[in-house]
């Protein structure tokens, strides 16, 4: 039986009535595609696109804004065929999943970035407009006056820092189809206040978001310790020997060890979910033959 997982990211927040609105929205239009026998793909992508229209998470809508303002958005999708595509510091296109599922079916590349990616987009007909929202707008104005000490701006020592006191949020999904499919995607706005063209691990295949023939899984957290550590890949490559939840549960220990927090979900070829978070909160929900689940059940 089909079956999908998505998490709305892990971090230091403490997740509500309007995050599990968000996921049971993403979870019930994957759960339509692969009752009538849509791929995996087709249901990382439909459950993604729904939280990057949700304002709630820090994707699409609503993404974080770096230090000059901007919303630079990352995204990749990864299918058990080890087929993939990303996009990172993309500016061009309202949904960046969707442009990533394009870089990985329209081209011989993996990753586009910047300029090349917004281009791209544009050519591919994607829907553009305006992500800031005015609470992301805010939050921007409140925390550049932090960065500022004699006019210049001092931001390296803190941006670790102010992830940890903002949360970080990032949204994904794993799901296996009817076929027996596997898929993973990830999508992100980024750190706040992240310095212009910086890309995080929601880009990167085999950090936040990895697929194989056993298992696929997405990442949350902080993306320049996910990507040292390429946690997703190592979960995924675990989950063929020990299952995906031990695999998860391994990948979150070595997090622990080396000092850093960070999130999973991931499913496994016998369409078994799993999740894990070694952060203050990550919101998360699923849909499978047994009905549906979040992190506030």
């Amino acid at each position: 039986m089909p079956s999908i997982i998505v998490h709305g990211g892990a971090g230091a927040y403490e997740p509500g009535k309007e995050h599990e609105r968000g996921l049971l929205a993403a979870v019930d239009a994957a759960w339509v595609l692969l009752e009538s026998g849509g791929s995996a793909a087709d249901a990382v992508e439909a459950a993604i696109v729904m939280m990057e229209d949700d304002p709630i998470f820090n994707a699409g809508l609503g993404s974080s804004l770096n230090l000059e303002g901007v919303v630079e958005c990352d995204a990749s999708i990864m299918l058990s065929d080890y087929s993939a595509g990303a996009v990172a510091a993309l500016k061009a296109a309202k949904n960046p999943i969707r442009a990533a599922r394009l870089v990985m079916e329209r081209t011989d590349h993996v990753l586009l970035a910047g300029e090349g990616a917004d281009s791209f987009a544009r050519k591919m007909g994607l829907p553009s407009g305006d992500l800031r929202t005015e609470r992301r707008i805010e939050l921007h104005r409140k925390n550049l006056r932090t960065f500022r000490d004699g006019g210049e701006i001092k931001f390296m020592p803190n941006l670790r820092g102010l992830a940890d006191e903002m949360g970080i949020g990032t949204v994904g999904a794993a799901a296996m189809d009817a076929e027996g499919r596997l898929a993973a995607g990830t999508s992100t706005g980024g750190m706040m206040m992240k310095v212009p063209g910086r890309v995080g691990d929601g880009a990167v295949i085999g950090a936040g978001t990895y697929a194989s023939p056993h298992a696929a899984a997405s990442a949350t957290g902080h993306g320049e310790a996910i990507m040292r550590h390429l946690v997703a890949k190592g979960a995924v490559g675990a989950a063929g020997d020990i299952g995906v939840r031990e695999a998860v549960e391994s990948a979150l220990e070595i997090g622990r060890f080396h000092g850093f927090g960070f999130g999973m979900v991931g499913v496994e070829e016998n369409g078994a979910t799993a999740l894990g978070f070694a952060t203050q909160a990550m919101s998360w929900a699923e849909r499978t033959d047994d009905g549906r689940r979040t992190f506030l059940e």
